[in-house]
């Protein structure tokens, strides 16, 4: 495969993407931080993956969907996670992909479960450190920088049409989020996390649905059940004890399993 068809492949696009949002992390985060946890998520991801993929297929091919699972991790694990908890989170990521599996087909968002079970293990939170400083405002480098956020969504909503699920998600959310909150006006969230959530992570294409009409209900049952879930009693104590190290990512994976078979 020449170079120029590999740039045609929607999962080399949006690795590129990512590492140009990983790239701009540079400007808020010292060089050798983000080196070090870009660097590990990706070498162990990836090596996760090769790992299994020979043991359970007995073939080696270049990995495009662990090295775009593997920038995610990198922007999303705490940047000051020891090298062995980054690798039990990469080991996680790619064994629910070869692993847990139904019909040929793997249920769960590989880096969502690495995430969320990972972080159980090791009493720790989801950290967003990649994206979270990406907030829209008034001046042309932070406008800049919100805008490399959204980029992956040529990808992930246009050439994956996955669009239905991001706005079903981002539309559900916003107006829960109003409605639980004393704000007048209704605007559409732009929490970078959140949008970076919806745009890679919601949408990724093998664990969401196919059908528009699907894809908006599943975009809507993940935000609903993500925002009512903290008016739960119980809601806090959970957090408190790191059995829900992350408000999203776990209804990600609620939405995954329910709607395996409807995709």
């Amino acid at each position: 495969m020449s170079f120029y068809q590999a740039l045609r492949i929607p999962k080399v696009q949006l690795i590129l993407l990512l590492l140009l949002i990983s790239s701009s992390s540079l400007l808020y985060y010292p060089l050798r931080s983000v080196v070090r946890i870009v660097s590990l998520s990706v070498l162990f991801t990836v090596f996760s993956d090769l790992l299994f993929m020979y043991l359970r297929k007995h073939i080696l091919v270049v990995p495009y969907a662990a090295i775009a699972t593997s920038l995610i991790l990198g922007l999303t694990i705490n940047p000051n996670m020891p090298w062995y908890g980054i690798f039990l989170i990469s080991l996680i990521a790619s064994g629910s992909k070869y692993f847990l599996r139904f019909s040929n087909r793997h249920i769960f968002n590989p880096a969502a479960m690495g995430l969320v079970v990972g972080n159980i293990f090791l009493q720790d939170t989801v950290s967003w450190w990649g994206v979270s400083f990406q907030n829209w405002r008034l001046d042309p480098l932070s406008t800049a920088v919100f805008f490399i956020l959204l980029l992956p969504f040529l990808v992930s909503g246009m050439r994956m049409k996955r669009f239905s699920t991001i706005f079903a998600f981002m539309g559900m959310y916003s107006l829960l989020v109003f409605l639980q909150s004393n704000d007048p006006s209704f605007t559409l969230v732009k929490d970078p996390s959140v949008l970076f959530f919806a745009i890679t992570m919601l949408s990724e294409p093998m664990t969401s649905p196919v059908v528009w009409q699907r894809q908006i209900v599943y975009g809507l049952f993940v935000a609903t059940t993500a925002i009512v879930y903290f008016y739960l009693p119980f809601s806090r104590t959970l957090l408190a004890i790191n059995m829900f190290p992350d408000g999203l990512l776990p209804f990600l994976l609620l939405g995954n399993l329910v709607f395996f078979r409807f995709r």
